[in-house]
């Protein structure tokens, strides 16, 4: 509520002094709503730093000229008091603009950093309901260390898709997405997925179990797709330590 207030004041305020500009018609205020407009684009495109550098520079600058006018031109006090008006007009313009995209900066990165935080706090995709990769990442850890104890075994399997047509592979992948989810033990086993690839956490399994689980990935997935050629491939490994996820550390870091 307080950044609503204080960006439509100021929104307010930069209208008005823009009106006062057009209207008192001052010495070189067409040009000093020239250089204003240029510098609203130029302020907008970079950082709050170098925005506040640029627009303090281009008060003194501004400011400069207009005394060198001055006394080049012996104004007399009449004219240079419309000199100080203009500068100061020109000056609250710049600075509050400054403060404005300032405001506004900030609650993007506020909004930037809460859509980060739900990523993280997601544990399920929306789509197809597979783990978010943090997600997978927590539970694996735990898998991990259970399997450890209880001397186990867990098995990683990594399902990428070959398919070449770039407009094809996402709808392929969700649809892949969908059928390792009905070929898994729900609530035991872990899947998670990047972009052309599906990850697949086998808990409590042995070597036979994997192929068993591989085969009804394949049966399911023919039904669906009736292809001829499988359009992924698959790498399986036991694990034993999280290092070995890596890849899928990685992405979700």
């Amino acid at each position: 509520m307080k950044y609503n207030f204080v960006i439509g004041l100021l929104i307010i305020f930069l209208l008005i002094n823009g009106w006062f500009f057009v209207y008192l018609q001052l010495p070189f205020s067409g040009e000093a709503i020239l250089v204003a407009l240029l510098s609203i684009l130029f302020m907008a495109l970079v950082r709050e730093r170098f925005a506040f550098l640029y627009a303090v520079t281009l008060v003194l600058c501004y400011g400069i000229f207009l005394t060198v006018q001055a006394f080049l031109h012996i104004e007399t006090s009449d004219v240079q008091l419309l000199y100080v008006y203009n500068h100061l007009l020109f000056t609250s313009f710049i600075l509050s603009f400054w403060i404005l995209l300032n405001y506004i900066k900030k609650i993007g990165y506020k909004v930037d950093g809460l859509i980060e935080q739900v990523h993280e706090l997601q544990k399920y995709n929306q789509k197809t309901g597979i783990l978010t990769r943090n997600e997978f990442m927590n539970q694996a850890e735990w898998v991990i260390k259970s399997i450890a104890r209880g001397h186990g075994e867990a098995w990683f399997v990594e399902i990428t898709i070959t398919y070449k047509n770039k407009r094809i592979q996402k709808n392929l992948q969700e649809l892949l997405e969908k059928v390792v989810l009905q070929s898994i033990r729900e609530k035991f086993d872990l899947v998670t997925a990047t972009k052309n690839t599906i990850y697949i956490l086998l808990k409590d399994t042995h070597e036979e179990g994997v192929e068993i689980v591989l085969n009804r990935i394949h049966e399911l997935s023919k039904k669906e797709l009736n292809f001829v050629d499988t359009p992924y491939k698959i790498k399986m490994e036991m694990v034993k330590e999280l290092s070995q996820l890596s890849k899928v550390r990685e992405e979700a870091e």
